[in-house]
């Protein structure tokens, strides 16, 4: 189990945990295999690759057809390959992968507990469940899971047909021209969401009782949505739970 540490940070810059996703390495071509990067950096850019071992499960499709993918021999290559079939009719353009990361134990130090739970948008009431648990053991331990997920188009695609889940924890859909926060195929009510982009930084949403949300009205360029769900523990000497969706919306989704 990979494990990352969030100790102290330069007081004009709190440490953050880097985010993960998934990027095409370049425009979609109708016939040819989609090949995908999944990395960590300040989105869209990605500084550093994720290791293959550290993929526990990749599911992907164009339209109704599954997509059969390839993870590389290389155990330092990032890049994951997705087949596309002779079947797939030019006009079902839109793609969707599906990635779910190995677990990872994540330790947050006292002095870091604020910046983190503001960053990832935590309710009130398990706030407080945490800090009281920081007051206690000097640090919290948290093992968390990442789900990512892309949608990109061959060319240009008017957004996509409202998606069924594709078995993640926790995920992003589409429905219609919103986005959809699901938990065990249930919508997730008055959560918290940040969309990022290059031109308008990091914003905060919030779900409405559909579990959706909808983009800024000024939202440019690649957009990247993510939530966090943070789950005490149900025994004392437990550890925190965090499952972690983070969906790419390329470009070439208007």
């Amino acid at each position: 189990m990979a494990v990352l540490i969030l100790a102290a940070a330069p007081a004009a810059a709190a440490a953050a945990t880097p985010e993960i996703f998934i990027a095409p390495t370049g425009a979609l071509t109708h016939g040819a295999p989609v090949l995908l990067r999944i990395g960590s950096g300040d989105f869209p850019t990605q500084d550093h690759g994720v290791r293959p071992g550290q993929v526990a499960q990749v599911r992907a499709r164009a339209a109704g057809t599954r997509l059969a993918a390839t993870l590389p021999a290389n155990p330092a290559s990032p890049t994951v390959t997705l087949e596309w079939p002779e079947t797939i009719r030019p006009h079902q353009n839109g793609v969707v992968a599906a990635v779910d990361l190995g677990p990872a134990l994540i330790e947050i130090e006292a002095n870091q507990i604020d910046a983190w739970l503001n960053e990832i948008g935590a309710a009130p009431d398990v706030a407080a469940t945490v800090r009281a648990v920081v007051a206690r053991e000097g640090r919290l331990s948290v093992t968390e899971t990442r789900h990512l997920k892309l949608m990109s188009c061959v060319a240009a695609c008017d957004g996509l047909a409202p998606e069924r889940p594709s078995s993640s924890r926790l995920e992003f859909v589409a429905s219609d021209e919103a986005w959809r926060l699901l938990e065990d195929g249930q919508p997730r009510i008055a959560h918290a969401v940040f969309v990022t982009t290059a031109a308008q930084g990091r914003r905060r949403l919030t779900t409405d009782r559909h579990g959706r949300v909808l983009l800024p009205a000024d939202t440019t360029g690649p957009v990247l949505l993510s939530a966090v769900v943070l789950i005490p523990p149900t025994t004392p000497d437990g550890r925190f739970n965090s499952e972690r969706a983070v969906l790419t919306i390329d470009a070439s989704v208007r």
